[in-house]
């Protein structure tokens, strides 16, 4: 696996790369599609959610054309389709969401969100905060990627609140979260986020790098990220 997003010293600078390969797996792995329909049945409405100005926009019609889908497929329908989580943004605010493996939020709760309130929850995110407007302009115009990843007791591709989280037993206990992010233009003033969740074990992923990315990290991200407990002990 390719691990060069991982950097030394760790930041969270919105530092994306234009993309011009794929947006989405086309034959997706039936297991993922399987455990969408799982977390759906646990969680409903914390995980999907759309609002009047994505109806009204008709916004549901440019992506179902993006996808090349049935234009009669809702937006919901055209996610659980494919593997990745998607999002829709409209002027710089959330319109439209169905992320079945979110990462320690509640995805419909941030409808009418913009970036910058998005943001608010992670550590160290001045940069983030201030570069929110432009990101989002950045969004509608080019297909960007970039990566987040973290190391965690937690097993499953969904990571919702609800979700206790295990302790450590050993280094077996532990996995690689890793999150594929591509935004790509519907029109001048939207965008179509979508998110690949892969988790490994994280013994068959290890890389020096790995530790030496997380040692670097603030308190304030180590807190965020739950990696106190994990740094100690890898480096026990």
């Amino acid at each position: 696996m390719n691990i060069d997003f991982i950097k030394v010293p760790f930041s969270n600078n919105p530092s994306m790369q234009k993309f011009d390969g794929l947006l989405y797996n086309q034959n997706p792995d039936k297991e993922y599609l399987l455990d969408k329909e799982v977390q759906f049945k646990k969680y409903g409405f914390d995980l999907y959610g759309q609002t009047e100005q994505f109806e009204n926009k008709n916004l549901n019609r440019k992506v179902t054309e993006l996808f090349g889908s049935d234009q009669t497929d809702s937006f919901f329908e055209t996610a659980m389709k494919i593997e990745e989580d998607i999002a829709v943004m409209h002027n710089g605010k959330l319109v439209a969401i169905c992320f079945c493996f979110p990462s320690g939020w509640i995805p419909s709760n941030e409808l009418n969100s913009d970036l910058s309130k998005l943001h608010g929850p992670v550590a160290d995110n001045e940069l983030l905060i201030k570069s929110s407007k432009k990101l989002a302009q950045h969004m509608n115009k080019h297909t960007i990627r970039r990566w987040v990843w973290n190391v965690t007791t937690i097993s499953n591709l969904s990571n919702h609140p609800n979700i206790k989280r295990p302790e450590i037993i050993d280094f077996d206990s532990l996995y690689f979260r890793l999150e594929t992010q591509i935004s790509t233009p519907l029109d001048s003033e939207s965008s179509l986020f979508l998110v690949k969740v892969d988790v490994f074990p994280l013994r068959k992923v290890w890389n020096k790098i790995m530790l030496e990315s997380i040692n670097s990290m603030s308190e304030n991200v180590l807190k965020y990220k739950n990696l106190i407990e994990i740094k100690k002990f890898l480096n026990s």
